[in-house]
């Protein structure tokens, strides 16, 4: 949360040519993983040099975002050299054409002390389209010095827009569990796996993050008291408060658009249901379930009209989706024995969840309508607990393809996957709006 309170300062901005040029010319990309661009990053200029030593960390962010975009194939920085500065006619396009390179990003650094107040630093970013020299854009961001990886954050997005025209979300927040030992603690942390700042500290098991629309709150599951209880900490206050305790399970809480309701699995004394609480009292609104089979997993709908969910009432566990008003619900997954974590798109138009296939765990995503099924990831180790970025281009999961369970983000259609985190043991990630 704090990233929103990073500091960053505007200079200047202007973009230096209109992107139909280059759509015209057969460049514009709009689809992540669909087409990688050839771009060329080179190290950053830095004429004051680096006193503050954060050349490398704000290249190494901007070269981290750009390969998890899935628009970009980026190629070796020193495969090329052009002998110029970074101000459009410093330098030709000569060495970059011949090794088919589309987009040059250059940067540079003015450290704190050379760029007017004395505790910032600035960076001028500079992004071309190399078949005809165009200057796409150009923009000069101002942060203190402690926030560069934040700077490195908002050239990547500055790059993406230049070449899509389409906002980006690098340096967005995710909740996840984190593994410390024998105990599992909620975590928030940026989607380049840094940035990690704990939300709970008791010692215990904790589970399900669930985060406000608004971002302030975060709910989940934990078994500080031996029972699996359902909690909510306000971010901004630190206060923490138990939304319900009912004997039995009280798990995988679900915020509604709108951060009035909570949905959640509870159990008592028998099978779990779908309930609706009340997010600022933890008092039942309805029960929104009431099945033979176990219930878990629900899920908002964009419009807070329907709540997807995961239910035995058919035999093995598969995606339903019920009517929030009503309850009426009706059966949206059809293949595999177990489905479940079913996650609605931030357009409503479709289902991630998670799949059980030949006794491994894989993402898949299907229309809320129930058709045009893929698969998000196969023979890959387990992978769990899929999220939608606001944008509904990337998915996040865990993944235990490299062996200890990890943060991937992956393109909405599969076909580019990179990792978030490489170290500990992560589940069960979410984004925070």
């Amino acid at each position: 949360m704090t990233r929103l309170l990073a500091g960053l300062v505007i200079l200047g901005l202007f973009a230096a040519a209109p992107l139909q040029r280059a759509e015209a010319a057969g460049f514009y990309v709009q689809v992540p993983g669909g087409r990688e661009v050839q771009l060329a990053l080179p190290r950053p200029a830095t004429p004051q040099g680096d006193p503050d030593g954060k050349a490398e960390e704000i290249w190494s962010t901007i070269d981290n975002d750009l390969r998890q975009s899935g628009y970009f194939t980026l190629i070796d920085p020193e495969a090329a050299i052009d002998g110029g500065g970074v101000e459009p006619g410093s330098f030709t396009f000569d060495s970059w054409t011949k090794l088919k390179v589309g987009v040059v990003v250059k940067t540079r650094i003015l450290p704190t002390g050379q760029c007017g107040k004395p505790d910032a630093m600035c960076v001028d970013a500079y992004v071309y389209y190399v078949v005809n020299g165009e200057t796409l854009a150009q923009k000069r961001f101002r942060s203190e010095a402690k926030n560069a990886r934040y700077i490195g954050h908002d050239v990547a997005n500055e790059v993406v827009e230049a070449v899509t025209g389409q906002r980006s979300s690098f340096g967005a927040r995710l909740a996840a569990v984190g593994k410390k030992g024998a105990n599992k603690e909620i975590f928030l942390l940026d989607t380049d796996g840094k940035g990690v700042a704990p939300v709970t500290k008791n010692g215990s098991i904790n589970l399900s993050p669930a985060v406000s629309p608004d971002g302030r709150y975060v709910s989940w599951t934990s078994y500080r008291k031996g029972n699996p209880d359902l909690y909510v900490k306000d971010l901004a206050s630190g206060h923490t408060r138990v939304l319900s305790n009912v004997e039995g399970i009280n798990a995988s809480p679900a915020f509604s658009p709108d951060g009035r309701y909570v949905a959640m699995a509870r159990s008592t004394g028998g099978n779990s249901d779908i309930y609706i609480l009340d997010a600022k009292t933890g008092k039942d609104v309805k029960r929104l379930t009431d099945n033979a089979g176990i219930d878990v997993s629900p899920n908002y709908s964009p419009d807070g009209t329907q709540i997807a969910f995961a239910s035995e009432a058919s035999g093995g566990s598969q995606i339903y989706v019920a009517d929030a008003a009503s309850g009426a619900s009706h059966r949206v997954t059809h293949q595999g024995g177990f489905n479940t974590d079913p996650v609605f798109s931030p357009d409503g138009t479709k289902i991630a969840f998670v799949g059980r296939d030949k006794g491994g765990f894989d993402v898949f995503v299907v229309g809320a309508d129930g058709k045009g099924l893929i698969r998000i990831t196969q023979g890959m180790g387990d992978n769990e607990d899929p999220s939608w970025s606001p944008d509904g281009r990337y998915l996040v999961f865990s993944s235990t393809r490299n062996g200890t369970s990890q943060i991937w983000i992956s393109t909405a259609d599969g076909r580019h996957q990179a990792p978030v985190t490489s170290s500990g043991s992560w589940t069960q990630p979410t984004f925070v709006p």
